[in-house]
């Protein structure tokens, strides 16, 4: 067993960094409707259609400038001073709050809230993102799912432990610069997932 923020990990098919490689896992299962399922036409253009939208989102972030995204980073946690890094996520089992993940190699950070954070950030790093839904917008400007990446690719987290965690989330992800964020759709609790879709965030990658 691997250890990575003080905690367990299991080891993943292809390694626990995002590569091109193990990005797609394909399914003919359709992820929203149940008995539903896609046709092979459908299964190899969207698999082509997901690996250009991977190969723009990779271009992107080298365009970044990690001294810029620090800045960033820096800039939001001095106005957030209830946000505090951590090195180890044992003592979060079952701790509700705040999180951000930094995935400094991309320039990259993710805003979440949950419930149970050591739980909620184990399973970004332990999913698959489901086939169908790899691409959210269009091909041209869906950023990469937070769950696409793997546990290695979180490199910093920060935490504000607070009961009141559903009001601040949206609030959080609009004081960065929206260019160094992961977040596809508003923070907060979103009652149905076409509420997700109608708050969707994208980014121009044909850059």
């Amino acid at each position: 067993m691997i250890r990575h923020f003080g905690v367990n990990i299991k080891e993943k098919p292809g390694g626990l960094k995002l590569t091109r490689d193990n990005y797609i896992k394909v399914s003919n299962k359709n992820s929203i409707i149940k008995n539903k399922t896609y046709s092979n036409e459908w299964i190899e253009d969207h698999k082509e259609s997901c690996l250009y939208n991977y190969d723009l989102n990779f271009k992107y972030f080298h365009l970044l400038s990690k001294q810029d995204f620090n800045k960033e980073l820096r800039k939001f946690i001095n106005k957030n001073k209830s946000f505090k890094e951590i090195n180890d996520l044992t003592s979060l089992s079952k701790v509700p709050g705040y999180y951000i993940m930094v995935l400094d190699e991309y320039s990259q950070a993710y805003v979440g809230q949950s419930s149970k954070i050591k739980e909620r950030i184990q399973s970004h790093w332990s999913k698959q993102k489901e086939f169908d839904r790899l691409i959210f917008g269009s091909k041209e400007n869906s950023i990469l799912s937070i769950d696409s990446f793997r546990a290695y690719d979180t490199t910093r987290i920060f935490v504000f432990l607070t009961d009141e965690f559903l009001e601040l989330e949206d609030d959080f992800i609009s004081f960065f610069d929206k260019k160094y964020l992961l977040n596809r759709t508003k923070g907060g609790a979103l009652s149905e997932s076409i509420e997700a879709i109608m708050n969707r965030k994208t980014r121009d990658l044909q850059v």
